[in-house]
Order: structure tokens, then sequence, then C-alpha cells
């Protein structure tokens, strides 16, 4: 009986190989565009609310496309619809590369929007591929390929960016491109079966959305999950423009390669914990205890944050940020997850998606606003609020089921 567990369990990490593969290329090309969009908008006019404007409509597009990208991926197969969400991808960073005026990169990052389910589609083929048991290890791994992709990726931006602004986006356009290839060689073809039927009632999009959210568990993370993505988006829509206000390196104040290689330290803590932490917090920890921990050290790096003038407290803020959102992110996809039966993982992964995409409209305007004004105390004080009453709440929740058959 070992020796089965042992080559079923060999099986799920080898199916998993080329998702982390497509993963990891896919946000290497992100984490090159992170660090630089900030300051190559505000070169050609952007203010840090228009920035956070843009940051809106690229999330209010995802919030469209999400569910759709979600329920084709259930209907037509996982690799066909991330290789024509990929396909949009490269398409929005040629038009990135090519602007020479807002209106050319809202409409990049437009584009971009409709078609970007690579992430929650991928989740929903490693949600297929691994067992109820082995979840969350599943969806870490694609969590491990994204701190890759973000540990790479702001390094190659800093670097690339003393050659021309365009540079790093024209790299990310191949990267992108190394990624399409890559979905179309190695992700094995997929056979569907009866069991993903459907016809036109079942392709009724409120219909199936009934199903999912009837589950009050499914709801409760949905909760947390939206408390978490307001305040990771406010942080992230305007890092860029408070660093630079509030921190200089070397006689000038926080740009692109500052801001990357922050962004790099964020991937590799990212892939640490996903890697090498997640296994073991699970053995000392249950879920409700890592997420409760979780929001706490946010909530403490970003009360810090705004209380930090010197390069050291700002590292010693964002690292206990950057570890709180490391273990807090797979481990609510995990248990959302494990919610939904597996006919349902692409439904729930792009609801997952339109989720954080309505979070991505509000918060950077609102994120926008107080930067804005220069009112740097208060982004902070009230990004550590939502993260405190994240904790609270998840305290007050009743332990989730040990073990769940999907």
């Amino acid at each position: 009986m070992s020796t089965v567990v042992l080559d079923a369990a060999r099986a799920e990490t080898l199916a998993l190989i080329p998702a982390f593969i497509v993963v990891a290329a896919d946000a290497t090309g992100l984490g090159i565009i992170l660090p630089l969009l900030p300051f190559y908008s505000q070169k050609l006019g952007a203010t840090p609310f228009i920035f956070g404007s843009l940051v809106s409509i690229y999330a209010l597009c995802q919030l469209v496309a999400g569910p759709i990208l979600g329920i084709l991926s259930d209907k037509y197969g996982r690799k066909r619809v991330l290789i024509a969400s990929q396909i949009g991808t490269l398409f929005g960073f040629v038009l990135l590369a090519s602007s020479n005026s807002l209106i050319l990169i809202f409409l990049s990052r437009i584009i971009d929007g409709l078609t970007s389910g690579n992430i929650s589609v991928a989740h929903a083929y490693a949600a297929e591929h691994s067992s109820s048991s082995n979840r969350k290890r599943a969806l870490g791994t694609t969590g491990g390929a994204i701190g890759t992709g973000l540990l790479i990726g702001p390094a190659i931006s800093g670097t690339l960016v003393q050659f021309g602004a365009t540079a790093p986006i024209w790299a990310a356009a191949f990267l992108s491109l190394t990624s399409i290839v890559a979905s179309i060689v190695l992700l094995p073809a997929e056979h569907l079966t009866s069991s993903i039927s459907f016809n036109a009632r079942s392709f009724r999009k409120l219909e199936i959305f009934r199903e999912i959210l009837s589950i009050s568990r499914t709801w409760r993370l949905f909760g947390l999950l939206a408390v978490f993505f307001f305040a990771f988006s406010m942080f992230m829509s305007q890092v860029a423009f408070f660093l630079s206000a509030r921190f200089s390196w070397q006689g000038h104040p926080f740009g692109t390669t500052e801001l990357g290689a922050i962004f790099a330290y964020a991937g590799f803590i990212n892939f640490i914990v996903q890697i090498l932490l997640m296994r073991q917090a699970s053995r000392w920890a249950s879920d409700k205890t890592v997420v409760v921990a979780s929001f706490a050290l946010m909530g403490a790096g970003f009360f810090g944050l705004g209380m930090s003038g010197k390069i050291g407290p700002l590292i010693l803020f964002l690292t206990l940020n950057f570890v709180g959102t490391a273990f807090l992110r797979p481990t609510l996809a995990a248990e959302l997850s494990r919610s939904a039966p597996l006919n349902r993982q692409g439904t729930i992964m792009g609801l997952n998606q339109s989720l954080m995409s309505t979070a991505n409209i509000v918060a950077p305007l609102v994120s926008g606003a107080l930067i804005e004004r220069g009112w740097y105390a208060s982004w902070t004080i009230a990004v550590a609020v939502l993260s405190i009453c994240g904790a609270i709440t998840t305290l007050g929740l009743s332990d989730p089921p040990s073990n769940t058959s999907q």
C-alpha cells in the first residue's frame, strides 16, 4: 500500500511540473512589469490617482472576463483557455512597449486584463491534478512558481531599465511568448468527459454560481479573501509612490531599480515560504492559526511601515508583510478549492479572480487618493487596520473540517 501511495504522490508531482514552468514564465513577465509600470506611466503624465485608475481599469476587465474564462476552461479544457489568455498577455506587452501616451498604456492594460486568466486557470489545473489531502501543497507549488517569477522578474527589470524604459517590457513580451510555447509543448492534451457537462442550462453562469455559493463555508472564505485582496491591492498599487516620496538610496529617490530589488526580495520570501516552510507550518499549526498569524504579521508590517523613516526598519517591516502574504494567499486558496467539487474548480477560481479584481477596482482609487494628498501615514494605518480585521474575523470562525474529499 505504501508503494502505491508513493507512486500516486510521484505522479501528482510530475503532473505539476508543466504548470510550474508555465506559471513561472508568466509570473516572471509580471515581475518585470511591476516595478517599472508606475514610473513608466509617471513619465507620460500619470499622477498616483491616475495610476490607481490604470490598475482599476485592468481589474475591471479581469472582473468581466474572470468568471467567463473559468467556465470556458471547465468546458473546453485548461490548456486551450490558458494559451488564449497568454496570447492576450503577449499582445498587451507589445502594445505597452510601443506606447507613447497614457491612452495607449490604458489600452494595453485593458487588453491584458480581458485575457488575464493565466493564474486562475493554472490554479484549477493544479487542483485537478492533486488529491484533496495534497491540494494546499499543489496550490503552494503554483505559488512557488509565482514566487520564482517575482524573484527573477524584478531583478531583470532593475537591470534592463538602464538600457531604456522599454527594454524590460520587451523582455516580458519575450517571456510571454516563451510561456505560450511551453503551454503548447508541455501541458498534456485533455480528454474531457461527461463529468464536465455544459449544456445550455449549465452554461448559465448564475446557476453555476448559485450552486457554489450555497455552501456557507465558501461565503466565509470569500469574505476573508476580500479583506486580504483589498489590503494587498492598496499596498501594491501605491507602494512605488510611497517609497519614492519617503525613502532615498545613494542620494536619489527610490525608482525602478530600488523597487525591483524590493519586489525581488518579496519573491524570494514567497519562494522560501512555499517551497520550504508551508509544509512545516501545516504540521505544527492548523490552517486557522496560520491565517490569523499571517493577518497579524501583515498588520504589524503595515503599521510599522508608516512609522519607519530609515532603510533598516523599512526592510524589517516589509519582511513581516511579505511573510504574512506568502502564507496567507495559498492557505485561503486551498481552503476555497476544497469547498467546491473538482468539476467546478475553474468556476470557483474564476470567482476568486473576480473577487480579487473587485478589490483591485476600488482599493487603488482609495489608495491613490490618499497618496496623492501626501497622507502616507493614513495610507499605512488603513491597510494595517484591514489586516487586523482579517485576523479578528478568522478568530471568530469555526475550525474547518480536517479532511474533505472531493
